[in-house]
């Protein structure tokens, strides 16, 4: 798997908070607000891989610069980017992303992140 990502193999079953589900079609670039963190993603479809980009930039307020992860999902994997908890008073955030079928979803995570 071709794989730049900065990204843990699966969400846990324990997470505490989940919004909902966002589904892209190939080219059809997906915002995202996670955290104090702004997602942008979309995918292209490789010969039955999905080529999946994220750009992952923190919001103005907190400067920094943005951060790409590009990866390849086959049918049925997930990818998950997590970040946050840097530190006693920041919660983790993560962006799960779930090739199902032709479609890619996307879904934000809050709250108690568990990644193996």
């Amino acid at each position: 798997m071709k794989s730049a990502l900065v990204l843990s193999s699966l969400i846990g079953l324990g997470m505490s908070l989940s919004a909902a589900a966002t589904e892209l079609t190939p080219l059809q670039a997906g915002t995202f607000v996670v955290g104090s963190h702004t997602a942008s993603v979309y995918y292209t479809d490789r010969g039955g891989l999905y080529e999946v980009v994220a750009t992952i930039a923190p919001n103005a307020d907190l400067g920094g610069a943005p951060m790409r992860f590009v990866g390849s999902l086959g049918l049925g994997q997930k990818q998950t980017i997590s970040f946050g908890k840097f530190g006693t008073t920041t919660a983790p955030h993560a962006l799960e992303l779930v090739r199902d079928g032709d479609r890619l979803v996307a879904t934000v995570i809050d709250g108690e992140v568990a990644s193996r």
